[in-house]
């Protein structure tokens, strides 16, 4: 038999037709109606006629699934604080710093509370926080609850291929950027506080209000788990634990106090806590040029570590040092310092504590690719974006390799190369690869090529001497742009995710750390527009899709995927950038959160895909 198919106005028709030299007779296994004609040429014509007209429901409701609660483990992964508290010094003092600034002129010492308010001289506010204690949570309304609207016209090129049970997929967020509450409390000021300081002359949103979650976190964990999301990362403020930032100074035990809370309230809600130590907003006496790092944060994770360690999985000790430079990291040798802090903490957690939980340190990184994959230019200029942002940390991490060369021979880096005994040291030291693969970009040598700028540090592009874009050698976007930063263009997910799995071959896998997508001029919508944020959802169903893909088709291991953010937050120094996957009401006093619809569908293509 030889059939030929076809759809004719949503039914499928088959016909057969006798093959040459059988005795078959001609067979019509379908018979067009009334509303229909068609033939096996394929040709189909409407039949029109009138019916009576009635409404029909194009929606029903659904809710979303919340976690089943409390989180236990059978396991902890490490001993519990009153075992663990005798590796800590005896001598260290813990206190409780109150911020009143005519205490400046007071000699109690070193680190009393007029040393304290001496810290904040620089910065003064204009904004002040609405309240100051923790609120209560309140369940969340079954209202807020109910789904979108399906969609349509949904991605589903991932269909069918499923996800492991113990994926890590969840929600991130970060201290200084949703926390709020800087001067409350003890907090020490951080590299971050300047973002609003008056007198403000370039016009930036302070961090004092930002999302209110240092008194709203009970609710925000209420509401993560009445969507059903089991995994929430976030960053403990490093300087409202140790104000002073300095190994030796005094602990603040209401920023101990809090985190011991978060942390638990995360187990209450069922919630699996992923804990980064620094995500920026270091304190402002740290220098990650001078070798004290090492010891200024080791001092501080140990603290961290030894209380709540026997909670805690996963462990994130710097976010996104590799795009220090110019930041915070004034020298490359700077990077050196943080690797070794880095690695100082990891020795300390697995041979002293004994903790069972895993480390890493997060990376950012937006793939470089060649503008023109046929030139051999950009294709160098690619690997030695690749070199400069992935390299000089990934090498000794991973490979157990020295710095590449190419970092290394550009005249006036001041990067000095490791040794043998520092390689060692740093080698395995880590045991996933964490990190923030929002997009790729386009790499070009600089003009006037790469070997002209390496030898001129005024170069703006120096030291990296590659030109960057989105747009393509033909004038086309590489996808739909976000209000900054971000793109939809799926088409590079698997290139991302398959450089750093065949470069330096992790062999605790891949988490997508944070990614995520902000729609342009967001801020300026109206709530109900901001809601139905399609552009984000399609920007991770999209890159969901394709991760999958990687997984199935290129052999690439994936651990979990992170969304950034789970709430609308400062992004550093404004409200602008709209990442979030709740919008925060910044106008009522009680900055309410209500859930957009990639919140929902982020949610259901994991219910979807997880085995």
């Amino acid at each position: 038999m030889r059939n030929c198919h076809f759809l004719a106005v949503g039914l499928w028709a088959i016909c057969a037709l006798a093959l040459p030299n059988s005795h078959e007779s001609h067979q019509s296994y379908w018979t067009p109606t009334t509303a229909s004609s068609a033939s096996c040429t394929g040709q189909v014509s409407p039949a029109y006629s009138f019916s009576s007209f009635t409404y029909t429901a194009q929606t029903s409701i659904r809710y979303a699934t919340p976690l089943p609660s409390p989180l236990t483990y059978a396991t902890p992964f490490a001993p519990a604080f009153t075992e663990a508290s005798t590796l800590l010094p005896s001598n260290i003092t813990y206190t409780t710093y109150s911020l009143n600034t005519a205490t400046s002129q007071t000699a109690d010492g070193e680190y009393g509370q007029s040393a304290y308010a001496a810290l904040w001289s620089s910065f003064s506010y204009a904004s002040t926080v609405p309240f100051t204690t923790t609120v209560s949570p309140t369940p969340v309304p079954s209202s807020e609850l109910i789904a979108p609207p399906p969609l349509y016209n949904l991605p589903d090129t991932a269909s069918g291929l499923k996800l492991p049970s113990d994926f890590i997929w969840g929600m991130a967020g970060s201290s200084w950027q949703i926390e709020g509450g800087l001067q409350s409390e003890g907090r020490g000021p951080s590299a971050l506080d300047f973002f609003g300081a008056l007198p403000n002359t370039s016009g930036t949103n302070d961090s004092v209000v930002a999302d209110m979650n240092y008194f709203l976190y009970k609710q925000d964990l209420a509401r993560l788990a009445a969507m059903g999301v089991p995994y929430y990362s976030f960053s403990i403020s490093w300087p409202r634990v140790v104000p002073f930032g300095k190994a030796g100074s005094p602990l603040n035990q209401q920023g101990l106090d809090h985190y011991d809370d978060l942390i638990n309230t995360c187990l209450e809600y069922g919630i699996t806590p992923i804990v980064t130590l620094s995500h920026v907003d270091s304190p402002v006496r740290v220098n990650y040029d001078n070798e004290t790092l090492v010891d200024d944060f080791l001092y501080y994770a140990k603290q961290v570590m030894t209380r709540y360690g026997d909670r805690v999985p996963y462990w994130v000790t710097f976010n996104e040092p590799n795009i220090g430079f110019g930041l915070y990291v004034k020298s490359y040798d700077g990077l050196t310092n943080v690797l070794l802090a880095h690695t100082a903490v990891y020795d300390w957690y697995k041979n002293t504590l004994k903790g069972t939980g895993k480390i890493s340190l997060k990376f950012a990184n937006n793939l470089g690719v060649p503008l023109d994959t046929t030139s051999s230019a950009d294709t160098e200029a690619a690997f030695r974006y690749q070199d400069f942002l992935l390299g000089i940390l990934a090498n000794p991490l991973f490979l157990g390799i020295q710095y590449p060369s190419t970092v290394l021979n550009t005249p006036n880096i001041n990067l000095t190369a490791l040794t043998d005994a520092q390689i060692s040291s740093i080698h395995n030291s880590i045991d996933f690869w964490a990190f923030d693969p929002y997009v790729a970009q386009f790499a070009s040598p600089a003009p006037g090529g790469i070997e002209a700028c390496a030898t001129n540090s005024s170069n703006p592009l120096w030291p990296q001497c590659v030109t960057l874009t989105n747009v393509q050698a033909d004038g086309w976007l590489m996808g739909a742009s976000s209000n900054a930063y971000a793109y939809i263009a799926p088409q590079y997910v698997r290139q991302q995710l398959s450089y750093v799995w065949n470069t330096f071959r992790p062999s605790g896998g891949i988490l997508i750390a944070e990614f995520g997508f902000n729609p342009f001029d967001d801020s300026l919508k109206t709530v109900e527009a901001q809601r139905y944020d399609l552009e984000r959802t399609l920007y991770y169903q999209d890159f969901l899709s394709e991760m999958l893909k990687s997984m199935y088709e290129d052999g690439v291991r994936v651990i979990g995927a992170l969304a950034w953010s789970f709430v609308d937050n400062n992004e550093f120094g404004g409200y602008g950038n709209q990442y979030g996957l709740q919008t925060v009401n910044r106008t009522s006093g009680g900055f309410e959160r209500m859930y957009k619809r990639s919140f929902f569908d982020f949610v259901d293509f994991f219910h979807e895909h997880i085995s």
